[in-house]
């Protein structure tokens, strides 16, 4: 499942303040020992990610550099330079990331965002241009999202549209993503439909996200669905347990109803300074594919500083 937060990712705000963090990923293997696996730095609107490598140590991976090109009152642009690096830890071909947010006199927002990709002149090229609106009407908010990329001929051609509808209640919210794409005869067509559905119950929260994709007679259809019930203990701890479920399931023949795929716990805890989330899988038995076995423990996360 993609979750909902890539549909709104064009249009969340990038104003606030530069802080700095140091996140530290650990896995662990089959006999529960734990290793270092990753880790990322953010300082000062920059960011570094990093790998172990095979002798030990950390190789680095992508590095974003940020600065604010123009701020007023209006909106503000901010630039990204990101350079990525190769399993050598060679520096590749860079990127640059191009945000400009503006409010508007009707009180919507807008959000244009341009990727540019290194050629080989040494310069950058259009890769991609998006465009999205956001309004809010009420306790309803729509989001409008237009997605071009560069043609052979040189123009920009519109490839993708996204729409979503978020309704904020007391204790509930509904939201709705739909995605169309643009086929080779210059047709826009269903490609994706997610449907979320947030509730505050019993001091929980609950969220159903049901996913459709679009199937080979070009029909949406369903694919998957998930179920996320998070809730905090007296001293703070976070526990999130989301199940999800699949039209096939590994090792069984696929379905035409959802089959129960793997059970995610994760933990988020602060203690000494540090913020911890650690993740855990239930999968199903092969011979009972109704109930899922013990949980294994898969990752750790620790973050220092201005943790998220």
């Amino acid at each position: 499942m993609r979750f909902w937060a890539f549909a709104f990712c064009a249009v969340v705000t990038v104003w606030g303040q530069p802080q700095s963090s140091t996140t530290r990923t650990y896995t662990f293997d089959a006999n529960g020992t734990r290793q270092l696996a990753s880790e990322g730095t953010t300082a000062n609107g920059s960011s570094a990610q990093a790998v172990q490598n095979l002798n030990g140590g950390l190789s680095p991976i992508e590095k974003v550099e940020e600065r604010v090109l123009r701020e007023d009152a209006v909106g503000r642009v901010i630039e990204r330079i990101i350079r990525p690096y190769d399993a050598n830890g060679q520096a590749g071909s860079p990127q640059k990331v191009q945000i400009e947010e503006r409010k508007r006199p009707d009180g919507s927002k807008s959000i244009e965002t341009q990727v540019y990709y290194g050629n080989i002149s040494g310069g950058f090229s259009l890769a991609e241009k998006t465009t999205s609106v956001a309004r809010t009407a009420g306790n309803v908010e729509t989001i409008e999202t237009q997605v071009a990329r560069p043609t052979v001929n040189g123009s920009v051609e519109l490839v993708e549209r996204k729409q979503a509808r978020i309704e904020t209640g007391d204790k509930t919210k509904q939201e709705l993503l739909t995605v169309e794409r643009r086929d080779a005869n210059g047709n826009f067509l269903p490609a994706l439909r997610e449907v979320k559905q947030t509730q505050q119950q019993n001091g929980k929260t609950i969220e159903t996200v049901t996913e459709y994709i679009a199937g080979f007679s070009g029909q949406l259809q369903l694919n998957g669905q998930s179920v996320a019930e998070t809730q905090k203990r007296p001293d703070s701890t976070e526990i999130r347990q989301v199940t999800i479920f699949g039209m096939s399931s590994p090792g069984r023949p696929n379905s035409d109803k959802p089959q129960l795929r793997e059970q995610q716990i994760i933990e988020r805890r602060t203690a000494n300074g540090q913020t911890i989330e650690s993740l855990s899988i239930r999968r199903p038995a092969v011979d009972n594919p109704a109930n899922l076995g013990p949980a294994q423990r898969i990752s750790e996360k620790v973050c220092t500083g201005a943790c998220k």
